[in-house]
Order: C-alpha cells, then structure tokens, then sequence
C-alpha cells in the first residue's frame, strides 16, 4: 500500500546521525533570534502525549477523510446536478475558491486528466477571468460559504450567464445566494466531524471534491467516478489506520515520514499529474499544520530549476574537520536538505527514468532522499493513497514541536485568514 525510497536508518529511527544527515532534538532556525526550532520525535511513540498536545484534533479530523467521501456517495447528487446537466457539456469548468477551499479544483484537474474533453481549471481570486461566459460552467468552494472572495465569484458568474455550482457549509451566505440565484446549484457540506468539531477548511478537502468528481463523472469529464471515490474512501480508511496515532513509530509510515520532513529543508518533488497535486497539498500542509518551510517542484522541469540546491550549502553537514570555520554560528546542530520524491503510478516514462536518476543522485551526493509512490488503479483512488499519507505526516511534524496543528494564518494577523463580508469577519 506504501513505499518508503532511502530507508529510514540508526538508533534514533531518523534518516542518518545528528552530525547532519537526519534531525538531532533541536534545530538552529533564522531569524535575528536565531531561536532553535525543539523536535522530540519520543513522542511519536506516545499516543496519550500526541492527542495531548492535538488540541483541534487534527488527527481524528484526517482519520474521517473516507467517512466524507462515503457521505459525498450517499447524498442525492442527481437532483443537485440535473439544472446543471439539462445545459448540456460546458465549455469549461472552472473550479474557484480562498485558502484551504482552493485545493478541490487541484484535485479534479488532476482525476480529470490531460484527456479530458473538458479543459479544467483551479483557479483563485479576487476576480474571474475575463473569458469566462456563458458557455462555462464556475464552481465556487467554500468550506465556511462566508467567503468574501467566493460570494463575489458566484454574483460575476451569474452576471456574465455562466452556470454556477456552490460547495459549502449550510446554513451560509453561499447557500443562501445560490438557493436564491436562478440557474444556480448548490451542494451542501457539513463542517463537523464524527466528533462534532468544526473542521478547519484544510481538513475538509474530500469532503469538497468528492462532489465535484461526482458532477465530472455525470459530464463524462472522469471515467468510473463512483467507483473510483468507493476505492478512495477505502484508500484512505486503510491510511487513517496504518498511520493512526496508536501505531508504534518503527510500523507507522506518516511518523517516519515526519521525521525525515523534520530533519531539515524538504525538497519535495511531484511526478505526473497525481504526484504534483499531492506534492503542492504537503507544501500547503506543512506550512499551515507545522510551521514548516520547504521547496515543492514538480518533475521534469524541477530538476531543471532546483537540482542545484543538491550540492548548494543545505545539501551537506559541515565539515567538523575545517579547522577555520567560523563556530559561532553552531550553537546547535543545523539542518540540512532532504529530498522527498511524490511519485504518479501512472507517471510518463520519461518522467521515471528522472525520478530514478534524482533517486541515484540523491545517494552518490549523500542527500537523504525517501520515494513515495500512490497506490491504486484509479486516479483518485492513488491521490487518496498519497494525500492520506502526506496529511498525517504533516501533523506528526507539528506534534513532534509540540505545536497544535489545527491553528490558523490569522492566528498570525486577522487579515491574513479572514475575508470581510457585509462588515462581518469570517473565516475561510
């Protein structure tokens, strides 16, 4: 179900020694403070101390991914998509949406494939391209359905003739703009989880695309859509046990995982059009769920652009035996690159010969490099394998800094997560 490339080695369970080659307890980070960033993979090992410090439950939130997807399965979607459907195959559909609500549309050009007949776009705000009209069909998302920048694209979509489909909360702005709009569908999403927690918009993400996969299904856009969400859900309930919390470290792929990601700057590299789409969502995931930078590329063109961060100064440990250097900069052991390979089954095979040769470089310039390759015969069943995977590691990577992941950017500043709307600040 999983592959783990580049071995996870050592007493320590990381990738390579404290010297450089795999993460020590503590990390010198930037900044005029030059604060060390504090990594306690022990508990990895300890579930009570995980849920402990997961105090938005992030992780149950990650586990019920399979259980929005059969939600998604089982609501009514021929009566939502028949207005849509009477109009006959659009010209383009045109998936918009802010933040964590953005993703979905990544995820249907991604299942709908180079082959499509229908081109597919993800696109963001604050306004609609000039082309879109009447012959295109817009799907405004929006976990909240508070939105600012959604509500604006829903309103222009109408004005221009186009037909609209919203995806969001009940009971929301978007709900009641798209029940009131003429020509307008829309699907409703609930925000709680199994637990009854309001989940943030990142952890909504199956929940938001499995519609949309459905109305691409009906359009003729993707092949098998139901099955092929049936597998994801199944993908991903194997994943939330694999990589659940009481799954010790040594058998638990999303925990090794995190600590290779934690051991310095992730360079992570998507293949084909799955890959890519998974490699962007870890990018977004690790900054949001664990505060953590890296570098997201997508093969070939990555290797044209990044393979000099190879053998640039992140790449390597210092040399302990340059008597010159200067010391004072080492007041704790520093990080170091990793290479982090998100693999397509279904990849070109010119882009495997690349990822293999990043895979041989990786070795012979002794950067820690790990390969990761989705699993399933559908689309959208191998994104489900991988994305479920990389969620999880993303919130181990925050749990071992003893950090909640489940905080949000206006957590930072206001203006940064929240869209004004009728003089009312909400979130995203």
């Amino acid at each position: 179900m999983y592959g783990l490339r580049g071995g996870l080695s050592g007493s320590r369970r990381n990738p390579g020694d404290a010297a450089g080659s795999g993460h020590p307890g503590a990390l010198r980070g930037g900044g005029e403070a030059g604060r060390i960033v504090s990594l306690d993979d022990t508990l990895l090992d300890d579930p009570a101390a995980l849920v402990e410090v997961d105090t938005g439950r992030m992780l149950a939130s990650t586990a019920s991914s399979g259980a929005a997807i059969r939600v998604a399965l089982s609501a009514d979607a021929d009566e939502i998509f028949a207005p849509l459907i009477a109009q006959g195959r659009p010209r383009s559909l045109v998936v918009v949406g802010a933040g964590g609500s953005s993703a979905p549309g990544e995820v249907l050009a991604a299942v709908a494939g180079r082959g499509s007949p229908v081109p597919v776009f993800a696109l963001g705000g604050p306004t609609l391209p000039g082309w879109i009209g009447p012959m295109d069909l817009v799907v405004a998302v929006s976990a909240s359905g508070h939105s600012a920048e959604t509500l604006t694209f829903v309103t222009e979509a109408q004005r221009r003739g186009s037909a609209v489909l919203g995806i969001g909360a009940v009971d929301s702005p978007l709900q009641d703009l798209c029940s009131t709009a003429r020509g307008v569908s829309f699907w409703p999403v609930s925000r709680l989880s199994p637990l009854r927690d309001v989940q943030k918009a990142r952890s909504l993400l199956w929940a938001l695309s499995a519609p949309l996969v459905l109305l691409a299904g009906e359009m003729g856009l993707v092949q098998h859509a139901r099955h092929g969400l049936a597998g994801a859900a199944t993908r991903l309930d194997e994943r939330a046990v694999d990589c659940g919390v009481e799954r010790p470290l040594v058998d638990n792929p999303a925990k090794e995982l995190s600590i290779h990601l934690t051991g310095g700057l992730p360079l992570v590299w998507g293949s084909g059009d799955v890959g890519a789409v998974a490699a962007r969502r870890l990018g977004r995931q690790l900054a949001e769920n664990a505060d953590w930078p890296s570098v997201v590329g997508v093969l070939p063109e990555a290797v044209r652009t990044h393979a000099g961060l190879l053998r640039g100064p992140w790449a390597h440990p210092v040399d302990e035996t340059d008597i010159f250097r200067d010391r004072t900069e080492e007041e704790g052991p520093q990080p170091r690159l990793r290479t982090l390979l998100v693999r397509d089954p279904s990849e070109h095979p010119d882009t495997t010969a690349i990822a293999e040769a990043v895979i041989q470089t990786c070795d012979r310039m002794d950067v820690p490099c790990v390969a990761v390759m989705g699993n399933g015969g559908h689309a959208i069943e191998a994104l489900a394998d991988l994305i479920g995977l990389l969620d999880f590691a993303s919130v181990y990577a925050a749990l071992m800094q003893r950090r909640d992941p489940s905080r949000s950017a206006e957590d930072i500043d206001p203006r940064f997560g929240r869209h004004q709307s009728g003089g009312t600040s909400w979130n995203v």
